[in-house]
């Protein structure tokens, strides 16, 4: 993550309770790809370990990423239930995650979303409570998680999520916002860590879903600058041979470097 997440990010604080807690319940007015890509690694130890874990997020001012949506189905799978806030005529703007455990509950309410920014270096406000500490405010809380999670929203679906990002168009605040997201140095001379970003991840799912199906064959029809060479890098992760096939040596010599970085081995 490089050295700019301290001990006093809420995202350590939300890794801590991950670690330990039976069930999750998020709740976010918008997902993306940096705050999710962050939660990752400790979202697949609680799954591994039998943990529940719900997230209801919606489409306020068109923030979400589909792309963020997709990145939780493509690693997560269907082990994570993430749903879509679906009222029109209603804002959506609640930021909240609860832990459940043996004997406790506890709640972090406050200003952080799932982005990168809002997880470590913005200036955000949470508290944090517990069912023992205020029991009556703790189920004020949880009980309408239950009522947006059941009966306002829907299962985002490989249906759901692709009519929202046909719909989805990528809003102008989110220029400045991702800015703050992504590629800050990792501060010892060594490259940045290289992810699937945006319609990568979107091809990455599409592959996955069809080799399921028993597909053996796919094409990619992508447009200049999608990072086609790094898809093929990140596709290729898990088969010990790959056969990269190009018109002109250049663009193997390319590829080469292009294929190190993402598998370095």
């Amino acid at each position: 993550m490089g050295g700019d997440i301290s001990a006093n990010h809420l995202l350590t604080y939300l890794e801590k309770s991950i670690k330990s807690a039976d069930s999750i319940d998020i709740i976010v007015s918008f997902l993306m790809e940096s705050g999710v890509r962050l939660l990752l690694p400790a979202l697949k130890n609680a799954l591994d370990r039998g943990a529940a874990i719900r997230l209801l997020t919606g489409n306020y001012l068109g923030i979400t990423q589909p792309s963020a949506l997709t990145l939780l189905k493509y690693e997560l799978e269907d082990r994570v239930c993430v749903h879509l806030y679906q009222e029109k005529n209603r804002s959506f703007h609640p930021k909240a995650y609860i832990f459940h455990y043996a004997d406790n509950s506890e709640i972090y309410v406050g200003s952080s979303n799932i982005s990168r920014s809002a997880l470590t270096k913005g200036i955000e406000w949470n508290y944090r409570f517990s069912e023992k500490d205020d029991e009556q405010s703790y189920h004020l809380f949880f009980e309408e998680f239950e009522d947006l999670f059941y009966n306002h929203s829907v299962e985002v679906t490989d249906k759901v999520l692709k009519d929202y990002a046909k719909n989805w168009k990528r809003p102008a605040l989110q220029k400045d916002m991702e800015r703050y997201q992504e590629k800050l140095p990792a501060g010892d001379g060594r490259l940045a860590p290289v992810f699937p970003r945006g319609a990568q991840i979107d091809a990455l799912y599409a592959l996955k879903k069809s080799r399921e199906e028993g597909d053996r064959k796919a094409l990619i029809h992508a447009a200049t600058g999608i990072g086609k060479t790094y898809l093929a890098a990140f596709d290729s992760i898990e088969y010990k041979k790959v056969l990269f096939v190009a018109h002109r040596e250049e663009i193997l010599k390319q590829a080469a470097e292009s294929f190190k970085r993402v598998r370095p081995q």
